[in-house]
């Protein structure tokens, strides 16, 4: 597997697809819903696509999974996790932030990370090993090491078990820290923890998708990223926590009661 292909084909394909998202900002014509409160709209689909397309044409053996058109199994070493589109209500709506996301993973263990945040053309890039960097220049989490000064974002999930569950949270985050963000990005707020912007994030439960682009930032930006429970983060995982590394067993530890 040529490598730098990869490496090369993941960024071009973020970008390729945050150019479509930018194209259409405050465009989008068609909308449907996958439950009661959770939608896609024609530009993820098309995004998506781009994507895809690029992934398939460099490598057709390679085993794709992605949000919108599911499990492309070709029972290869190489799984490639896209999210076309994170923060697709932001969006919908005009607003900001959403990401491109995209991960490469070699048996199961993240390799390659890009995430694209179109709004500013900031391509957040990481590779096993070798670090994370914004446009080329290399990023790090922050030093805080005292969880009262941190700043904790999550996310409040359209299933109402996951929701209520992340509320019964809140008010035990709330007097421990800072203060806390719902920016309903998660690829966002994983962009923000590498650069050293936000200490925490967590989220009770989501998709692969979500997760492995930005726990491979975070984690070569110098950051920890384990599940709510505390436990390494897997191709299987479906909640994440993730901070700069520091205030990490605070966290877990309010997570936990």
């Amino acid at each position: 597997m040529d490598i730098k292909l990869a490496r090369r084909i993941s960024i071009e394909a973020a970008k390729e697809a945050g150019n479509l998202l930018i194209d259409n900002l405050e465009k989008v014509k068609e909308v449907s819903f996958k439950d009661k409160n959770d939608i896609v709209t024609e530009i993820d689909v098309k995004s998506e696509k781009i994507i895809i397309d690029k992934i398939k044409e460099s490598f057709p053996d390679h085993t794709i999974l992605s949000e919108e058109s599911g499990f492309d199994d070709k029972n290869s070493e190489y799984i490639w996790v896209i999210d076309p589109l994170d923060g697709t209500i932001n969006y919908y709506h005009g607003g900001a932030p959403f990401r491109v996301g995209i991960c490469l993973l070699k048996n199961k263990e993240s390799i390659i990370s890009a995430v694209y945040n179109p709004i500013k053309d900031e391509m957040y890039f990481a590779e096993k090993g070798k670090g994370a960097t914004v446009n080329g220049k290399r990023i790090k989490v922050n030093d805080n090491n005292n969880f009262k000064y941190s700043s904790v974002m999550t996310h409040l999930s359209s299933k109402k078990d996951a929701r209520t569950k992340t509320m019964s949270k809140l008010d035990k985050v709330f007097e421990n820290a800072l203060h806390v963000r719902f920016y309903g990005c998660g690829l966002a707020a994983l962009t923000y923890i590498a650069s050293g912007k936000f200490d925490v994030f967590f989220n009770i439960k989501t998709s692969q998708w979500d997760i492995l682009p930005g726990a491979l930032l975070v984690e070569e930006a110098g950051g920890k990223v384990t599940d709510i429970e505390g436990n390494k983060i897997t191709f299987e995982s479906t909640s994440i926590l993730a901070t700069n590394g520091k205030v990490h067993d605070k966290i877990l530890n309010i997570l936990k009661e």
